[in-house]
């Protein structure tokens, strides 16, 4: 792989150094880190924290991001190198990087008591969670990730892979390069891919409908996985899906068992009849009408629909290479110039499978007169994520994020905001989305959450990665939606007309870390994951704060 070029590094050095001052990042390195990850898990960003492992006794393990499924968890382990000058972007990376990490996953699936008294707290956490989601039966697949801006592994850290892959199936490896992460900055560099799929004897249907053109296709389903994965055969390219289907590959792992299962049964000549395929849009196609078996041909092309059916064929190539034999996808393509025709077609195929609820609902009224408001005061509301990515970073308003403020603080719900933040842009929309809120009070909203976020960003960098602390702020690493709950409960109860601004925000929110922090030291044995993941933790929080006074309760129940 070649090294990146000037213009690359410019491009890259730029976005860490504002990861690292947005975040108060003392090393590039996890700048870069917090890029990559927030490429792969779009809208993560108040996870970030708890994804971070990298400090003392980390074992080379810079994150942790576990994705739990009702059967199955998909665990990404990150490990991420940044090479603080052009000239350095030459270099590989080495077997001794590769053998902390394999190191660590024998630990981890020994279940070692050298990683139980791990010292870096958040890593603790991780492996806790880890090893529970193994007591309950659940199976795990497990993706190491290596970030760099160098060129991907030396010959000798492949070698460890190869040993490590051969003695763990369910382990597998990726290099996120520089590459990667500008091609994901760049629509341009999603968008200008070609391609080709291998048909299978004459089965191809065409139409035209004069700016669209159409095909439906039997295709080999090896060729598929060629076309979608890298040379190592098992990292899909994900420049080549939609952004928010990236989001499913990344974030829900992009498995399904039974298509796995069909792919590689006995009867996979099925998988025709019993899965609905891929849709892909292209600027245009061609293909031998006089030949058996022709090569279907396509220049700038994405695939908009299908990313379950492709990361489970890929999965199902990966344990069994002679499996897909038999096995034909269907594919249809669209050919068009008309960016707007695209959008359509990737928003219709897309709807039904309900994975795109944030850009199905970012047009809708709501939100638009919202953008108009903030616009109004000097802020612009993002319906759909970084649509202002270059405005000034403290004047941009997400509206996920706004979306899990509210779901924290308004409706009182802080272990839903994480848990079920899908819900925000599905059957929560019109009760958080309430247009008739005053817009002056959202700003005075979001800046106190700002707030909480700007000491939680202050605590990773000084304290989070050693063991749990008597530090009040501990609590902001996995709390932070329950301090901004808190602080609802000490506004209803100070009766004030508004929200406070400035220092009387700052006294706020320490005010409401202290009472968290008194509510959760009588949970000293409770995992800081478990702890608010739980309704009991909010119901303390709530005990400490009333007093159990009724007239408290009343002002609540009437804010």
């Amino acid at each position: 792989m070649k090294p990146i070029s000037m213009m690359d590094w410019d491009i890259i050095e730029a976005r860490v150094s504002k990861a690292c001052e947005r975040h108060q990042f003392r090393r590039k390195t996890l700048g870069f880190l917090a890029i990559v990850i927030d490429q792969i898990f779009p809208g993560h960003d108040d996870q970030l924290q708890e994804i971070m492992t990298d400090g003392p006794d980390d074992r080379g393990v810079d994150a942790i991001h576990i994705v739990e499924g009702p059967s199955s968890a998909e665990v990404f382990i990150f490990q991420s190198k940044y090479r603080e000058s052009l000239a350095n972007c030459h270099k590989t990376i080495n077997d001794a990087e590769v053998l902390k990490v394999s190191l660590f996953l024998t630990e981890l699936f020994d279940k070692a008591d050298t990683l139980a008294s791990s010292g870096n707290f958040r890593l603790h956490e991780a492996v806790g969670r880890i090893w529970e989601l193994h007591d309950k039966g659940k199976i795990c697949r497990y993706r190491v990730i290596f970030c760099s801006n160098g060129v991907g592994f030396s010959t000798t850290a492949q070698g460890i892979i190869d040993s490590v892959k051969a003695s763990h199936s369910s382990v597998f490896f990726e290099c996120y390069t520089g590459h990667d992460v500008v091609q994901a900055m760049a629509i341009e560099g999603r968008d200008s891919e070609d391609g080709q799929l291998q048909v299978i004897s004459k089965e191809i249907l065409e139409r035209s409908d004069g700016d669209i053109r159409g095909a439906i296709a039997s295709v080999d389903a090896q060729s598929f996985v060629d076309l979608i994965t890298a040379d190592d055969g098992e990292t899909i390219k994900r420049h080549l899906f939609d952004d928010n289907l990236r989001v499913f590959l990344g974030a829900k792992g992009g498995y399904n068992q039974s298509i796995i299962s069909t792919a590689t049964s006995g009867d996979s000549y099925l998988f025709w009849y019993l899965n609905n395929g891929v849709t892909i849009t292209c600027k245009s196609f061609s293909y031998n009408k006089g030949h058996t078996n022709p090569k279907l041909v396509f220049k700038e092309f994405q695939i908009v629909n299908g990313a379950q059916t492709s990361h489970s064929l890929v999965e199902a190539a990966r344990t069994n290479p002679e499996a897909l034999a038999n096995v034909v996808v269907m594919v249809r393509m669209y050919a068009t110039d008309r960016a707007d025709i695209a959008e359509r077609v990737a928003v219709a195929t897309n709807s039904q499978a309900r994975i795109q609820s944030r850009d199905l609902m970012s047009n809708h009224d709501a939100l638009k007169k919202l953008e108009l408001a903030f616009k109004e005061r000097g802020y612009f509301f993002e319906r759909k994520k970084n649509m202002h990515s270059d405005k000034p970073e403290k004047k941009r308003i997400d509206a996920l994020k706004l979306g899990q403020i509210i779901l924290s603080y308004e409706l009182r719900e802080p272990d839903k905001a994480k848990t079920e933040s899908d819900s925000i842009f599905d059957f929560r929309f019109h009760q958080i989305f309430n247009i008739s809120r005053s817009i002056d009070e959202l700003i005075r909203l979001y800046q106190l959450y700002e707030v909480i976020e700007e000491k939680r960003d202050a605590y990773q960098a000084n304290f989070a990665s050693s063991l749990e602390s008597d530090h009040e702020h501990q609590y902001l690493i996995y709390g932070h939606w329950y301090v901004l709950f808190a602080c609802k409960l000490l506004h209803v109860k100070s009766q004030k007309a508004q929200l406070p601004v400035e220092e009387e925000a700052r006294s706020l929110v320490e005010e409401a870390i202290r009472r968290v922090a008194v509510a959760c030291n009588q949970q000293k044995a409770v995992a800081h994951y478990q702890m608010f993941r739980s309704s009991r933790t909010k119901e303390r929080i709530l005990g400490e704060i009333s007093d159990k006074q009724i007239d408290f309760f009343e002002l609540l129940v009437n804010s």
